[in-house]
């Protein structure tokens, strides 16, 4: 991931994936491994804008298809029902971003 460029790689190919499910993306990254509250995402995703917490379902739903989250047994991000998400997957840093 090239966050200072505001894109994800796999490989060396760009992984289509807006600009929303990004920010979700990074602020999961920012605090790996812990629970991040849906408020702490909503308020950081759509600072001082009133968003429906259906919103940030989208959002995720599409940050966890581009990640293909839970196929062949990988699991990136897990639901806290009613509280959050936690990113729980290891995260190698390549030489070229974060």
């Amino acid at each position: 991931m090239l966050s200072t460029q505001f894109l994800l790689l796999e490989g060396d190919k760009p992984v289509p994936l807006g600009s929303r499910a990004l920010e979700l993306l990074i602020a999961l990254l920012e605090r790996r491994g812990e629970l991040v509250s849906k408020q702490d995402l909503m308020a950081r995703v759509w600072p001082k804008v009133f968003v429906e917490p259906a919103n940030l379902t989208v959002h995720m739903s599409a940050l966890r298809r581009a990640l293909r989250d839970g196929q062949d047994g990988r699991r990136f991000i897990v639901n806290i029902p009613g509280r959050g998400y936690r990113f729980v997957a290891s995260v190698e840093a390549s030489g070229s971003g974060n």
